[in-house]
């Protein structure tokens, strides 16, 4: 998942990591609190790190809910020290977290109407860690947050779609406003240029 995501931003970000074949996983970067690793990582000499994307997964529902939020919270707190840790020692850096679940997560609990999916917990969960704006104050959030929907078996294989939490997701079953692969690599680059390269607008 990693070396998608770093693929298909690497037209954009010379040097990113991990590189095409899948090295140089999980590269350091400095935090307030030491070197830690981020999954797909753009530093440069200039920037410092520039650009880190977290990924996390949760590939299996429960055993005894057969859902798959027991690890949301778990989540969350280390989405929250990685945010914490990298805006301290670097309030420039844009920070991307994608949650991959299983698109099963999304069409569980289409017989009880007042329950939400995992999926929908999930977005719920993540917006709280979503939407820093300027580079100073609220550390712990992330510039931007998606919870991608994947298929792990079948004739549809590996096909993926991203959700930006800043949305407002279904209580149950698939998303209608989901992006494709490209189309979140354009948001990630939209994010990042807002921070390093915001354009500028003229009355006429």
């Amino acid at each position: 998942m990693a070396t998608l995501i770093a693929n298909s931003l690497r037209p954009d970000f010379r040097g990113i990591t991990p590189d095409p074949r899948g090295k140089r996983q999980e590269q350091p970067a400095r935090t307030a609190k030491g070197v830690k690793k981020l999954d797909v990582n753009y530093s440069t000499p200039e920037l410092g790190l520039g650009l880190g994307v977290s990924i996390k997964t949760v590939t299996h529902p429960d055993k005894a809910s057969n859902r798959f939020t027991k690890n949301l919270t778990r989540i969350d707190n280390e989405l929250r020290a990685e945010a914490m840790d990298y805006h301290v020692r670097q309030p420039y850096a844009v920070l991307v977290s994608v949650l991959f679940l299983p698109m099963d997560a999304a069409m569980e609990l289409e017989t009880q109407k007042d329950s939400p999916s995992s999926f929908a917990a999930a977005v719920r969960s993540m917006r709280f860690r979503a939407g820093r704006v300027l580079p100073i104050g609220e550390p712990e959030l992330f510039e931007a947050a998606f919870v991608a929907l994947y298929e792990p078996g079948g004739p549809t294989k590996g096909a993926v779609r991203f959700f930006d939490v800043r949305n407002a997701p279904p209580r149950r079953g698939m998303p209608n406003n989901t992006l494709t692969l490209a189309q979140f690599v354009e948001q990630v680059r939209f994010v990042y240029d807002a921070r390093n390269n915001p354009s500028f607008e003229y009355a006429d």
